[in-house]
């Protein structure tokens, strides 16, 4: 037997090459060589890499995004600009997303991308801060979620159908390892006019409806009037 031949053999040669691999590749292709190979990626090693499971050896103060999730999904890993409005997160951009290639493959119920965690070590809290813009000022209600360990399946469930009707945006900050109070803050803003449509068109379509999602439930605190708009009226 060639040295090839024993290491592809071997298990646990095997897990140790296939560690590093990318992600995509991890998890496509790895498994279709054979039934050893597919069998040996549902080991704990193999599962941490594919962000399935936690690293317990993660490191804290230097957490790593999931480089699948970033390429597939931008807009939820985009630089902070908060200064910058609407934000990266926009029906634009969610509609520009590979998603867009191939809906059927994304939109799957079992779709692995739902089970990965967003990053390595996983999110533990979340600061949700809601704000909203009108005619007669804006306003902020916040959240706190704990004990996430946040899967990219709740935050598109969290994030798109916020886009699906006016105009609405978001970005999420991440503290990468600094201390705050939460490991990412979703920041979602949205307008409003005085004119109601009665009937108004979904501007992100049902292609990018996961079978998969679930409506997340965030407890909300009050609404804080940030500002008031003050009106002025004058008689001729």
């Amino acid at each position: 037997m060639s040295a090839r031949d024993s290491v592809i053999r071997t298990p646990e040669l095997v897990e140790r090459t296939l560690v590093l691999l990318p992600v995509r590749d991890l998890l496509v292709i790895a498994p279709l060589v054979s039934k050893m190979w597919q069998a040996i990626t549902l080991s704990p090693t193999l599962q941490r890499a594919l962000f399935f499971e936690a690293d317990p050896t993660a490191s804290a103060s230097q957490p790593v995004k999931n480089p699948l999730l970033v390429e597939l999904f931008p807009p939820f890993f985009a630089p902070n600009t908060e200064e910058t409005y609407p934000w990266p997160g926009t029906a634009t951009s969610i509609l520009a997303m590979p998603w867009a290639q191939a809906p059927e493959a994304f939109k799957r119920a079992d779709a692995s991308w739902r089970r990965m965690l967003v990053m390595q070590p996983p999110v533990q809290t979340m600061v949700v801060v809601q704000t909203s813009h009108g005619m007669i000022g804006t306003s902020e209600r916040r959240a706190v979620v704990r004990d996430l360990s946040l899967r990219m399946g709740m935050l598109y469930d969290l994030a798109v159908p916020f886009l699906r009707y006016g105009q609405s945006s978001f970005q999420i900050k991440w503290n990468n390892g600094i201390a705050r109070e939460g490991d990412i803050t979703f920041m979602l803003s949205s307008s409003s006019s005085c004119v109601v449509e009665l009937d108004p068109k979904r501007v992100v379509d049902e292609r990018f409806d996961s079978v998969g999602g679930s409506k997340v439930k965030i407890n909300y605190g009050e609404w804080v009037h940030l500002w008031q708009t003050s009106h002025r009226f004058e008689s001729a």
